[in-house]
């Protein structure tokens, strides 16, 4: 069940934690999370002032008690023109490179190192740095099927370097021949529609950032622009839907590709060991139409 109000936050003791990180970020990475904080203040004073609603900020939730009976049996649940690969980056490259079109956007939700979570219910475990995160992405063949104006998403922890990793220089955008386009920001709300945590704290933020990028030197759309989504978290690991935001960005109806999904959407594809993690019925509930 969604949180009603906010989580408190007890910050690290003796300045610890993301106190010193804050500290000795770049100045540009502090400016970016200082520009960040006041982006997000100023949507949440937006809607409060903007919307009358006052509240949940979320459609009707279906909690499965402890006594229903598994469902985990059953089939899982496949939209209409969805196609998935069930299978690793390594083990599903060669089928992907044949088989797969080019597409309007691709997203990825990479498992970034994280000492604090290591995703061991998951199984896209978190690789242990950087560079191995570097390795594992470098094989997918991401240019031989992007779309010549076709627009690439990562999802990103709130971790400085992360930034850097993809837009240095030397970072991944460059190997992939992309550039930064812009950003978005997932503000995460409890049902009240307060951000999840204090906006100010330094210890965990309540948003997650998605970098867009662009081939370099292709035009960029013009309904592109910086954008806070305020949404009500879900279950562990799943994201909002990008499906009709993208679209109206693209303006049609885009071909788009999912890498490390954990569910499926219709008329795209999704590539990853967890694929069909929520099309299991047990995450699904039957609506009267």
């Amino acid at each position: 069940e969604p949180p009603a109000t906010l989580y408190s936050t007890p910050e690290p003791r003796h300045g610890g934690g993301d106190h010193s990180a804050f500290a000795t970020a770049s100045p540009g990475a502090q400016l970016a999370e200082l520009m960040t904080t006041e982006m997000v203040s100023s949507a949440v004073q937006d809607l409060a002032s903007t919307y009358s609603y006052s509240g949940p900020f979320h459609r009707d939730r279906f909690v499965q008690s402890q006594q229903s009976p598994s469902v985990s049996a059953l089939p899982p649940l496949i939209p209409d023109k969805a196609e998935f690969l069930d299978g690793s980056i390594e083990a599903m490259h060669d089928t992907f490179h044949m088989s797969a079109p080019k597409f309007d956007l691709v997203v990825l939700d990479p498992p970034w190192p994280n000492r604090s979570a290591r995703r061991k219910t998951d199984k896209y475990a978190t690789v242990s740095n950087l560079k191995e995160m570097r390795n594992l992405l470098l094989q997918i063949p991401l240019a031989s099927h992007l779309a010549p104006d076709g627009l690439v998403a990562i999802w990103v922890t709130n971790k400085h370097s992360i930034h850097d990793f993809l837009t240095s220089p030397t970072g991944l955008f460059a190997a992939w021949g992309l550039e930064f386009v812009t950003e978005w920001t997932w503000l995460k709300v409890a049902a009240s529609g307060e951000p999840l945590y204090d906006i100010e704290s330094t210890w965990r933020k309540p948003w997650e950032k998605l970098i867009i990028a662009k081939r370099i030197g292709s035009k960029k759309p013009d309904a592109l622009e910086s954008k806070v989504i305020v949404a009500v978290s879900d279950v562990h690991s799943r994201k909002p839907s990008l499906r009709g935001l993208f679209h109206d960005v693209i303006g049609k109806e885009c071909i788009g590709l999912e890498i490390f999904a954990r569910n499926l959407t219709a008329g795209w594809w999704a590539w990853g060991n967890e694929v069909l993690r929520f099309q299991q019925p047990e995450h699904w509930h039957d609506i009267e139409p």
